[in-house]
């Protein structure tokens, strides 16, 4: 577990929104669309990415090589790390995207949009990454905006995907059958803001609402446990994420507070442990908004609306 935490360095950029780490680089995805890359070791600024029109809404890297950035321009660009000078592939839905993800074994990349309201509802749109080539939609799925689409660890056809309209659906696409396709439903109840797998077998989901609850199911849908309002919880304002350390097979709880400060809890069924609060003098100052935890080096970047990131060493 992380101990006497102190951020040791700290860079203004715009509105920090995602921030992930490889390494070499730290990485930010801001406000005013570009992607800034950083020195790991020094987080000096070392070049920023410029490609997408709109706001950026998902960044994710994949095998520590390529990046993978999706925005409201409707494109989801695909950056080799080594030479990030140009995306190496452009996969262009035409609709505002708001998720993605690729699968395990890199053959697909799936896409969720906005809900354009009396234009078109939300979709899930899935392209064959060896021929950037969209291979199949899903038009029924979620009847509002997608805020979180998850491919399974180890097996390439299964996904789960999220929405506002309160709905966590897992899917097997072997054949790309919309109806045949969904495997289960879990209704949240209110806007899922936030979901994932987790578990040895990934055979688990969790779910963060915009309502700020938190709860678990099995990947069939059923109910684990339900925490109710995290704001009951002192010092917290709102859910950051959930990180799962396959090695403890521990799920942690990352929360903040409006004041900056960051809370890690242990996820136990019917209880949260506190066991990290994040907060230092030249730290965070207002929300924040994402949080790259590496358990095998015990360390932390997290990013916010304060324009910072903090990088925090145990």
């Amino acid at each position: 577990m992380l101990r006497g935490i102190l951020p040791f360095v700290r860079r203004r950029s715009s509105f920090v929104v995602i921030v992930v780490v490889v390494r070499q680089y730290a990485i930010a995805s801001a406000s005013d669309n570009l992607i800034r890359l950083y020195d790991l070791a020094t987080l000096q600024p070392a070049t920023s990415l410029t490609f997408h029109q709109q706001r950026i809404s998902k960044i994710k890297l994949f095998n520590d090589q390529f990046l993978f950035s999706a925005s409201e321009d409707g494109k989801l660009a695909r950056w080799d790390l080594r030479t990030p000078t140009a995306p190496v592939q452009v996969f262009d839905y035409g609709r505002p995207l708001s998720a993605f993800d690729v699968n395990c074994n890199d053959t697909m990349a799936v896409v969720g949009t906005l809900n354009e309201e009396v234009v078109r509802a939300a979709e899930l749109g899935f392209f064959d990454t060896r021929q950037t080539r969209l291979i199949h939609k899903f038009e029924e799925s979620h009847g509002d905006d997608v805020t979180e689409i998850q491919c399974h660890p180890t097996l390439p056809s299964q996904l789960i995907s999220s929405s506002t309209d309160g709905l966590i659906n897992s899917y097997d696409v072997t054949d790309f059958d919309e109806e045949e396709a969904l495997l289960a439903v879990v209704n949240s109840g209110s806007s899922v803001n936030k979901t994932g797998y987790f578990g040895p077998s990934a055979e688990y989901l969790f779910c963060l609402t915009h309502l700020e609850t938190f709860s678990l199911h099995t990947i069939e849908g059923d109910l684990l446990c339900d925490y109710g309002q995290l704001k009951q919880l002192d010092g917290v304002d709102f859910a950051i994420d959930c990180n799962y350390d396959p090695n403890s097979q521990r799920l942690y709880l990352e929360t903040g507070s409006n004041s900056g400060s960051i809370g890690i809890f242990h996820v136990n069924i019917d209880e949260l442990q506190l066991c990290q609060v994040l907060q230092a003098q030249g730290g965070h100052t207002d929300v924040v908004r994402s949080l790259y935890w590496n358990h095998a080096t015990q360390s932390i970047l997290s990013g916010g609306e304060d324009g910072i990131m903090c990088a925090w060493q145990g």
